[in-house]
């Protein structure tokens, strides 16, 4: 069996992949391990850590979620895939049911809360971000799995990568990621957003929203025609 591994946030857990995209990438199943509310560093972990203990996919698809979003070693319950790892965002989403290892819920989202205080720029998250993205498709690359990757809510602005009217420094590695063919052009493509376009004008709230099924056809279509073999 040939099988396609999806992987991302609440914007991958809700799309359940036609048959037609599954066999037009050359599988035969799915299996969707993406996890809500959770980071681009949680996919980067359990994309390795599936393929450590199953042997290669025969294609990974990743929806690139939120770049404010992170993760801690914190619970004491383990999962097969995600060991004791918590997802992080703001502290009115941390979650009272998280068992955590020598701390209370209020501990965490003190600490959450002074990490979002500090941050002056969003160079601390997409930094972090572009770096595990060419991370993790280095790897895929290395072990041979097909793959495709894609902007999935941030609706990334190159303006943002300048404060004060002088570009960040450091931040060369972009070219790395404008250079990969398995990964769609970050600056020019929103998946949710795309989605968003498709909708009827009398549902066009909000682009970052849980799309229905219908949705997800029109986003199959356009990543079948970047699928690079």
């Amino acid at each position: 069996m040939k099988t396609l591994l999806l992987n991302g946030c609440s914007f991958g857990a809700c799309w359940t992949p036609t048959d037609k995209f599954v066999n037009d990438l050359g599988c035969d199943e799915t299996l969707n391990i993406s996890k809500p509310a959770t980071s681009f560093q949680r996919t980067c972990r359990s994309t390795i850590e599936w393929i450590a203990q199953n042997g290669n996919p025969h294609f990974v698809m990743v929806p690139i979620t939120f770049s404010h979003r992170w993760e801690l070693a914190l619970s004491k319950d383990e999962d097969d895939i995600d060991g004791s790892w918590v997802p992080l965002q703001l502290s009115s989403y941390l979650s009272t049911e998280f068992n955590l290892q020598d701390s209370n819920i209020d501990d965490v989202k003190e600490l959450v809360d002074q990490y979002y205080k500090v941050i002056p720029t969003i160079k601390t998250y997409w930094d972090k971000m572009f770096t595990e993205i060419i991370m993790l498709s280095a790897f895929l690359e290395k072990q041979k799995i097909n793959y495709l990757m894609w902007d999935m809510c941030n609706d990334f602005d190159k303006e943002h990568l300048n404060i004060y009217r002088q570009p960040y420094k450091g931040f060369h590695k972009i070219n790395l990621i404008a250079q990969n063919p398995r990964i769609i052009d970050i600056w020019k493509f929103c998946g949710n957003k795309y989605m968003w376009s498709n909708l009827q004008d009398n549902k066009k709230i909000d682009y970052n929203i849980h799309h229905a099924p219908e949705q997800y056809t029109h986003l199959e279509k356009y990543l079948l025609t970047c699928v690079k073999e």
